[in-house]
């Protein structure tokens, strides 16, 4: 097998493991998600959501930036067998990390007091009044802000691993986090608001559980480390290898990649940091210009929380409370999914970037032209079927979830839209990633700032349009991230000057994929008609359209008899695969 193919399997072995163990996380993240959505409501998951988006920031950058710079520079020395400046990379990280933990600790305590409360300060004699977010999300503030230390200690631990191409500590650790969310998080809320009856305190015990997974988590990798961390090094070569960097020099270079590294790894997140800051303030100013609009469009939805709230003896207000039950249908309802697409392909690009730094600082451009070709394809053949899919059937998919027909009934169109967008977003993640590997961490950082001032214009013209109000967030996030995806991909091409198959990487997967959403919408169309069932239409929808993407790759000749051989038995599955012409 050539050298090329050899890279590609270590590439697609390590990402295998990873999205395994990602998808397996995330499966245990929808458990949670879906009865939390039972417990809480519209309105809790406005509280949750609220809360939660102001801690993805930073947990991204913890757990996507920091461990991508990390794994750059332990690829980058261990191919030059600088094998004690891979060990002293950790130990400097780890004292780095931990002073920017401690500093986001207190800064996430500080904007979830400030932004949660009424605050009036004086600046130069001038008074200033700061008016409250949502301070029904302050309680579960507070509760997920001791996991952002937590974050930052794991991510000197996973980019270790991941730099020596073990992505296994990385999944095992996703899984912990994934388990502790649910079992004390869905557990504590469910008590909480048994004994209180108080979403926004219910609410505080679904977000401790994610800190108590994030707890288990670090203690995991510790151990791990501990006990079996410097046996990945292999010691004769790690003896005989050149005195290291000065930590000088380390913690310079550590934090000239970190730092646009770090602010390009919040790409999957700068929307949700945006509808936070601005969707229920503009929902607001829509609902003040016509409420009678409102009343009448959300009639039975209004009606619903209305009697929720009265359970626990307050009343419904149409611009206090309406903004959050609506942004906690999107966020809560249709963004969960949709947001399961770019999590998962964001693991090729973690699992790509120590073979493409390896590659590139080697100057191997026919295997860095050769990876970057893998990683897109594969890429693509997992995002188009799955985007695609959610758009043919995002109502049958919300319903085969959840139970309440109002919150659906508004989450599906965002949902439709939200697939489309999932396809930009899921390719772009792995492209950033790969642009960080080539050392062009401060370009997508250009493009990432274009994409949020669209982002923020769409949402203050769509979202502050009465007719559109809450509608208007997916098409800001699909507009933000088709630049985004546009701009990275051209400048990738640019950089590397690595010229890629479209039609081979792209279009292919596309037409597979459409193939399977089509595929989806008429099955379910003529089962839900026939039997009015949606579990039933749902299912069989799914399953039909996963037979004809399968056959689709055959017609079209996507994958290649590598992809296969990567996969456990991938020897048998190749046989079999070739059997039926399903490789090109």
């Amino acid at each position: 097998m050539s050298e090329n193919k050899t890279k590609q399997q270590s590439f697609l072995h390590g990402s295998f493991i990873l999205i395994a163990a990602t998808f397996a996380a995330k499966i245990i993240s929808a458990v949670y998600r879906i009865p939390l959505a039972h417990i809480l409501g519209p309105r809790g998951m406005g509280y949750f959501s609220t809360a939660y988006d102001l801690y993805t920031p930073m947990y991204s950058i913890a757990m996507a930036g920091l461990p991508t710079a990390i794994s750059r520079m332990v690829a980058e020395y261990s191919a030059r067998g600088r094998y004690k400046d891979v060990k002293k990379t950790l130990h400097i990280a780890q004292a780095a990390f931990l002073v920017t933990g401690g500093v986001g600790f207190a800064l996430m305590l500080l904007l979830a007091f400030t932004l949660t409360g009424n605050t009036n300060f004086v600046l130069f004699g001038h008074e200033f009044s700061l008016k409250a977010l949502n301070s029904g999300a302050l309680p579960g503030m507070v509760c997920i802000v001791p996991s952002i230390l937590f974050c930052c200690i794991m991510s000197a631990y996973r980019g270790y691993f991941e730099g020596l191409g073990n992505m296994t500590p990385t999944g095992v650790s996703e899984v912990f986090e994934a388990l502790g969310k649910l079992i004390f998080g869905l557990t504590i809320a469910a008590v909480t608001l048994y004994r209180t009856n108080n979403t926004s305190y219910a609410v505080a015990g679904a977000l401790l559980g994610i800190t108590v997974g994030e707890a288990f988590s670090t203690a995991y990798l510790f151990l791990r480390y501990r006990f079996f961390g410097e046996k990945s090094l292999p010691h004769e070569l790690y003896i005989s290898s050149p005195e290291p960097d000065g930590s000088k020099k380390i913690f310079k270079t550590m934090f000239a990649i970190a730092i646009p590294v770090v602010l390009g790894s919040l790409v999957n997140n700068i929307t949700s940091l945006i509808d936070v800051a601005m969707v229920q303030k503009q929902l607001s100013v829509a609902i003040q210009k016509s409420p009678e609009y409102f009343s009448e469009s959300f009639k039975a939805f209004i009606a619903s929380e209305t009697a929720q709230m009265a359970k626990e003896g307050k009343t419904f207000n149409l611009v206090g409370d309406l903004p959050n039950a609506l942004y906690g249908c999107h966020r809560g309802y249709a963004f969960s999914i949709y947001h399961l697409i770019p999590t998962l392909t964001t693991t090729l690009g973690i699992s790509a970037i120590p073979v493409l730094a390896r590659t590139w600082t080697k100057k191997d451009i026919a295997a860095v032209k050769f990876n970057i070709q893998t990683v897109i394809r594969t890429t693509a053949v997992i995002v188009m079927p799955c985007g695609l899919g959610m758009f043919a059937i995002s109502k049958g998919i919300l319903s085969l979830l959840y139970s309440d027909s109002n919150a659906i009934a508004i989450a599906s169109p965002n949902l439709r839209v939200l697939g489309l967008c999932a396809i930009f977003a899921g390719i772009n993640s792995p492209v950033i990633a790969m642009l960080q590997a080539v050392g062009k961490e401060v370009v997508p950082l250009k493009n990432i700032a274009v994409g949020a001032i669209l982002k923020i214009v769409t949402n203050y013209i769509l979202v502050g349009t009465p007719q559109i109000n809450i509608y208007g967030v997916p098409i800001g996030t699909t507009i933000c991230y088709l630049y985004i995806f546009s701009a990275n991909f051209f400048c990738l091409i640019k950089h590397t000057g690595v010229k890629p198959d479209f039609y081979s990487i792209l279009l292919k997967p596309l037409l597979a994929g459409a193939c399977s959403g089509l595929s989806a919408n008429f099955v379910y169309g003529l089962i839900f008609t026939a039997s009015r069932r949606n579990f039933l239409a749902t299912c069989v929808a799914i399953f039909a359209a996963a037979i004809i993407y399968v056959v689709a790759l055959g017609v079209f000749r996507v994958l290649e008899s590598e992809d296969i051989l990567t996969l456990p038995k991938g020897d048998k599955i190749l046989v079999v695969c070739k059997k039926i012409h399903l490789l090109r």
